[in-house]
C-alpha cells in the first residue's frame, strides 16, 4: 500500500539553479575572452602572409620587366611636381611603375587598353592647365574604380583615397589605393628633378636608389648586392585632410616612398610625413621588398642609418643586422 502511494507521487523535475546557470555563463565568457585574441592573431597572421605574397609577386613582376626591357621600371614617367614653375617636357602623364608592370601581374588586358601617350588623370593644381579632362578621359575610364588585388595589403582599409584638392597635379577621386611603393632616400620635388633618384647628376650618385624620373637602374648597377638593396616598402599612405595620402595613395598616382623617417606604426596618425614613408597596419613594423625578390618584415625600431644604406644601390656600406 505504501509502495503504491509512493509511486503515485509526482517525481521532482531536475534543472539548473540560478547559480549554476551563472557559473556556466561565466565559464563561456572566459573561454571566449581567451579564444578571441588567438583567433584575431591567426587572422592577422594570415593577412601578413598574404601581404608578403603580394610583394613577392610584385618583385617577380619587376624582374620579368627587367628581363624584357633590360632595365627596371621607372618610379614615374613625367609625373610633374608640386609648385614647379615649369612642367617636365611631355606634360604630366604620371605613368607609374605600378602601371608598367601590369602585363607581368596577369593584367595584360587592362594594360592593353591604356594609351601611354596620354595622362592617367586630370590636373588638380592651380598653376597647371594640363592635362585636361578630355586628354585623360580615355585612360581614366579604364583605370578609375579598377581594383588590383595584388596592390593592396589585406590589413589596410579598403576605402578609396578620396579627392585630391589642389595640392598636386591629379584628382584621385574614384581611384583605388595601393599599399606599396618604390623607395628613395629622401623627398625631392623640384623643377630639376629628384636629386637622389637614378637619372639625376646632382648630389652624390652613390646615394641613388634604383628608381627615378623617366629612368631607373639596371641589375648591373646594383653593386651593393641585391640582398642589400630595398626596392619597395609598405606604406599606410596616411591621410591628412584631402591631401597627401589621397594623392599618393592611388596606385595610378603613387610617386615614391622616402626613407627619411622611421617606419611609422598604426598609431602615427594622419600627419603629412606618414603619407610617403614606410609603414603598415601590421603590429611592429612593415614588409620590405629587396632587389633579389625576397620579402622581409622590418621592425619599427630598425636603425634608420642602416635603412638609408639599404635604399642606396651603390654606397659600398657594410650592412649590419636590421
Amino acid at each position: 500500500m505504501n509502495l503504491r502511494l509512493k509511486n503515485l507521487q509526482p517525481s521532482q523535475k531536475q534543472g539548473f539553479t540560478l547559480i549554476e546557470l551563472l557559473v556556466v555563463i561565466a565559464i563561456i565568457a572566459i573561454l571566449i575572452a581567451l579564444l578571441l585574441p588567438a583567433v584575431q592573431q591567426a587572422r592577422e597572421a594570415a593577412r601578413r602572409s598574404a601581404c608578403k605574397n603580394n610583394m613577392k609577386q610584385i618583385g617577380l613582376a619587376m624582374h620579368n620587366y627587367h628581363d624584357t626591357h633590360r632595365i627596371f621600371p621607372p618610379a614615374a614617367i613625367n609625373p610633374g611636381c608640386n609648385g614647379c614653375s615649369t612642367l617636365i617636357p611631355g606634360g604630366v602623364r604620371n605613368i607609374t611603375a605600378h602601371l608598367l608592370v601590369l602585363p607581368f601581374l596577369d593584367q595584360a588586358p587592362l594594360y592593353g587598353k591604356l594609351n601611354f601617350s596620354q595622362p592617367m588623370g586630370t590636373a588638380a593644381h592651380s598653376t597647371v592647365t594640363a592635362p585636361t579632362a578630355a586628354a585623360a578621359a580615355g585612360n581614366k575610364g579604364f583605370i578609375q574604380n579598377q581594383y588590383i588585388d595584388v596592390f593592396s595589403c589585406p590589413s589596410d582599409p579598403a576605402d578609396k583615397p578620396g579627392v585630391q584638392s589642389g595640392g598636386g597635379h591629379y584628382n584621385s577621386i574614384g581611384y583605388n589605393r595601393t599599399s606599396y611603393g618604390v623607395i628613395s632616400r629622401t623627398w625631392q620635388d623640384n623643377d630639376d628633378g629628384t636629386k637622389l633618384f637614378w637619372n639625376s647628376s646632382a648630389n652624390t650618385p652613390s646615394l641613388r636608389s634604383a628608381f627615378g624620373f623617366n629612368n631607373s637602374a639596371r641589375m648591373r648597377d646594383i653593386t651593393d648586392g641585391t640582398s642589400n638593396t630595398i626596392f619597395m616598402c609598405e606604406s599606410s599612405m596616411g591621410k591628412k585632410s584631402t591631401d597627401y595620402g589621397p594623392y599618393w595613395g592611388a596606385w595610378t598616382n603613387t610617386y615614391w616612398l622616402t626613407m627619411d623617417s622611421m617606419i611609422n606604426t598604426i598609431n602615427s596618425g594622419d600627419t603629412a610625413p606618414f603619407a610617403w614613408v614606410p609603414g603598415s597596419n601590421h603590429v611592429g613594423g612593415c614588409h620590405i621588398l629587396l632587389a633579389d625578390g625576397s620579402v622581409r618584415f622590418v621592425s619599427e625600431n630598425a636603425n634608420l642609418p642602416t635603412l638609408l644604406n639599404l635604399v642606396s644601390i651603390a654606397d659600398d656600406q657594410v650592412i649590419g643586422e636590421y
